[in-house]
């Protein structure tokens, strides 16, 4: 059993703890929430604009400072002072920030917690770590940062390029979902063009993800930048890659190379934004919109759900931290690399033993339709 605290309960925050409701071996024992009222907990949960989800659970308020679901406590804190906060009272050994307000080592030690993962890039020398990037590089830090949403989508993808192929240069811009920093209507700021309305403008805006790129993967240093747009839909983000490889491939083996990856996905079919919400893969390749662009260039179109499976992303590497760090294994490789013992059986976390539709295989996974990761709606292996 893992036992966490959450620190912030906005987005990120609350994403993360209605995906480890699903989890039994991970107990979210406290959660800081400052100026939350108490009230409105239930409301806050089981409702949400963006994401469907499984709500068939209780909540019982009990007081101010504690609330009850799926028979389990849970402790609310209420301070903007880390220091103040008493995780161990609660046994707990591992806390997800998610403030933003805590981007350095030095800020996160005050939570004074064996492990902290920060879930944004830090501002200083934190070591980042992704999920099927560099998370088997992990050994046994204290504070790590899960860096930025849109790291955690393109760098799986550029990883399998440059080892296969090796990337002499690529450029990407990153078409990004609104973010609870943005403003509805212009706001007197003079800094940059967030200050702007969400509402009915395209905003230029950096991104987290090309210092964070050069960490994980130190090869492409100096051989890849990216910047943003920031447009006016609520979730779910698109990279926009442009990369050359050093290595002959046609555009078709590469998606079949690709497809082979069990973190990374290939939709063929003609989908939008909206139809990538709640999925789990940190990479999904539009193959419609990708294409050839002559020699060893090519342009790959990425969805990625920024609120959801940067969540999930973040959840693996703390499973996979927690491992490493007490020698206990809760995951299965033989089922999907994402199996869980769950009442001495084996069962995929991701289907539960459902079955694709269209070639009745189990490698079944959220996408927007009833597929699997081996015919990807197709029927056909």
């Amino acid at each position: 059993m893992i036992t966490i605290g959450i620190n912030g309960f906005g987005r990120i925050g609350k994403i993360i703890f209605l995906q480890l409701l699903e989890k039994k071996y991970i107990n979210v024992a406290a959660i800081n929430m400052p100026n939350f009222d108490m009230k409105y907990i239930e409301t806050y949960l089981k409702y949400d604009s963006v994401h469907k989800y499984n709500t068939n659970w209780n909540i019982e308020l009990i007081d101010e400072n504690n609330f009850k679901i799926n028979n389990k406590i849970i402790r609310v804190f209420r301070d903007t002072n880390a220091n103040n906060l008493n995780w161990k009272e609660y046994d707990i050994s591992y806390v997800i920030d998610s403030t933003g307000a805590y981007l350095t080592t030095d800020k996160c030690k005050s939570h004074n917690v064996d492990y902290v993962i920060i879930s944004a890039p830090p501002k200083d020398n934190t070591p980042i770590f992704v999920y099927n990037v560099n998370h088997e590089k992990y050994n046994g830090e204290k504070i790590v940062s899960n860096a930025s949403c849109t790291t955690n989508c393109i760098t799986p993808v550029l990883k399998i390029l440059d080892d296969k192929y090796r990337i002499n240069n690529a450029n990407f811009t990153t078409i990004h979902a609104t973010t609870a920093s943005q403003s509805t209507v212009d706001i007197k700021n003079s800094n940059n063009r967030t200050h702007r309305s969400i509402l009915n403008n395209i905003i230029p805006h950096s991104t987290g993800a090309s210092g964070s790129i050069f960490e994980l993967i130190p090869s492409l240093k100096d051989k890849i930048y990216g910047t943003s747009l920031r447009v006016p839909v609520s979730n779910v983000s698109l990279v926009d890659l442009n990369v050359e490889l050093d290595k002959d491939v046609t555009f078709e083996q590469l998606m079949r190379d690709f497809q082979s990856y069990r973190h990374i996905q290939v939709n063929s079919l003609n989908l939008v934004s909206c139809d990538f919400l709640t999925t789990t893969c940190p990479s999904i390749i539009d193959k419609k919109a990708s294409m050839h662009l002559g020699g060893n260039r090519f342009k790959l179109m990425i969805w990625y759900d920024n609120e959801w499976s940067y969540s999930n992303q973040l959840i693996l590497l703390l499973e996979y931290m927690y491992k490493f760090n007490t020698g206990k294994k809760i995951t299965c490789d033989s089922c999907c690399g994402h199996g869980i013992i769950k009442q001495d059986t084996i069962i995929c976390r991701i289907c539960e033993g459902k079955k694709c539709v269209s070639c009745n295989s189990t490698g079944y996974e959220q996408l927007p339709y009833d597929t699997c990761n081996k015919c990807y709606g197709l029927g056909e292996i």
